[in-house]
């Protein structure tokens, strides 16, 4: 009997099946990987409607998935061979661990002088990398079957051969996610260009508070860039976040930012204190605002957002994340693990199994939050060693793996806290120590918990929305 798989897009959102790991079945643009165990792919590479498939050969998991999707019509199947498969629709082996997403700084250059640089790319520590570089970077993200990247820097667009690595992104079908950029070299030539490649990513803007992001920015005027770009990104029809770094001198324009950037239909509102990384040890004694002044910050403006009718989704550090026009809020800082829960499976952060950062210099790292860091020297390079083979053994893999359980056994202090179960040990970056320990507790879900915690934040919250709907009545 010979079986030929349809059509690849009909796995969409198929739920039924045990997919796991290590495989995906079929690739069209825009269409999601289809993971399973590994022995039932093997023989779903035989359905490829050329040859005479002996089912007894199987697996039983095999069998059991073959006749499922052959019931629900997603495979054909015939007595004679069928037309073979089209190049999209053939079935991909990637020599990696499956990762949904690449943050990739293709620069370590920038044009401003941000004053919390997670990169310190106002001091030019990091180099840009040559186009060859890059252009063999994506190649390696194309191999790894990654079909998403998501573009920063430094500032992504003072590279001139921008364009080149757009197309060489195109050329092997990945599609630009997210665009992070300060906005001051963007312009309509700029969005021509991403849609003759038919590139259209969501931009992320920097915007540091009305009347207050020239300091933080360290450019005089760009404030005014990102306002033109804002304008210039709704005229056409781009989705839009924006990102806000609160701080000791713009924490009383909040609302006014929000209420402006729902005007501009941005999408996403991002808040949040700078990390103590990078540049910002400089500035953090004197201009950082301490944790129960951030809360006395956000409980003032929870409020007014309802009151405002949720213009904008917003994101304020771990403490409340809403989307825009509703009234439906989470917690960040509160995991709410199961009590009998086993710390040894439980990824001290869930994100970095499924999104790697690749800095300027070529590093893989977790995240961005490595970047500047001791530890930074210790993360390989893709361009000294296949990107598929440091997602499965390297040091960048050994950290992507820590499990709470490994903060545990180095902080006994967390394996007794009562809200463990809440914050489950936190952010991985938050509490890394200027030699590089990275298993440290985090300090600000901790004090969250200890000090602040989920029921004043939900009482704030709760009461917003009910005063809401009783002004609505």
């Amino acid at each position: 009997m010979y079986y030929r798989l349809k059509e690849p897009w009909a796995f969409r959102g198929w739920k039924k099946l045990p997919f796991a790991i290590c495989a995906m079945a079929g690739k069209k643009k825009n269409s999601d990987p289809i993971l399973m165990e590994k022995a039932p792919f093997l023989d779903l590479l035989c359905c490829n409607g050329e040859e005479d498939v002996d089912l007894s050969a199987f697996s039983e998991t095999g069998r059991k998935i073959l006749r499922e999707l052959t019931e629900h019509g997603i495979i054909e199947q015939s007595e004679t061979p069928l037309p073979p498969l089209s190049s999209y629709q053939r079935y991909h082996i990637y020599p990696a661990r499956r990762m949904r997403s690449v943050h990739w700084s293709i620069t370590g250059k920038c044009n401003f002088q941000c004053r919390h640089c997670l990169v310190s790319a106002p001091s030019a520590r990091h180099p840009q990398l040559p186009l060859s570089d890059c252009l063999h970077i994506v190649d390696e993200i194309a191999r790894c079957g990654i079909h998403q990247v998501d573009i920063t820097g430094g500032e992504p667009l003072v590279r001139r051969d921008f364009e080149e690595i757009v197309k060489a992104l195109t050329d092997r079908n990945i599609d630009i996610g997210v665009l992070f950029t300060n906005a001051s070299l963007l312009t309509a030539d700029t969005l021509d260009m991403l849609e003759r490649y038919r590139q259209h990513p969501v931009f992320q803007l920097s915007f540091d508070g009305l009347g207050h992001h020239d300091w933080l920015r360290g450019i005089p005027g760009a404030e005014k860039q990102a306002d033109d770009a804002f304008h210039l990104l709704k005229d056409r029809g781009y989705t839009v976040n924006a990102a806000m770094c609160i701080y000791r001198e713009n924490r009383d324009s909040l609302r006014s930012t929000a209420n402006y950037l729902a005007g501009l239909n941005v999408h996403n509102m991002r808040v949040n204190a700078p990390q103590r990384l990078g540049l910002w040890k400089q500035y953090a004694d004197e201009y950082a605002l301490t944790e129960d002044e951030v809360w006395a910050v956000y409980s003032e403006f929870i409020p007014h957002y309802f009151e405002d009718g949720m213009p904008v989704g917003v994101e304020l550090d771990g403490y409340f994340r809403c989307r825009k026009g509703t009234t439906k809020y989470k917690i960040s800082y509160v995991r709410n693990a199961k009590d009998d829960e086993d710390w040894s499976r439980c990824p001290y952060c869930e994100s970095v199994r499924y999104h790697m950062y690749i800095g300027p210099e070529g590093r893989v790292a977790p995240c961005m939050g490595f970047s500047d860091t001791a530890l930074k020297e210790k993360f390989p390079s893709v361009l000294e060693h296949p990107l598929g083979d440091l997602t499965l053994d390297s040091f960048y893999r050994d950290v992507v793996n820590t499990k709470v359980s490994d903060l545990l056994a180095k902080n006994p202090e967390c394996a007794a806290c009562e809200h463990l179960p809440k914050c489950c040990g936190g952010c991985m970056v938050e509490g890394i120590t200027d030699d590089g320990d990275y298993l440290v507790p985090d300090s600000r879900c901790c004090y969250f918990h200890r000090h602040i915690g989920e029921d004043a934040v939900r009482a704030v919250a709760d009461s917003a929305i009910e005063k809401r709907r009783y002004d609505h009545v």
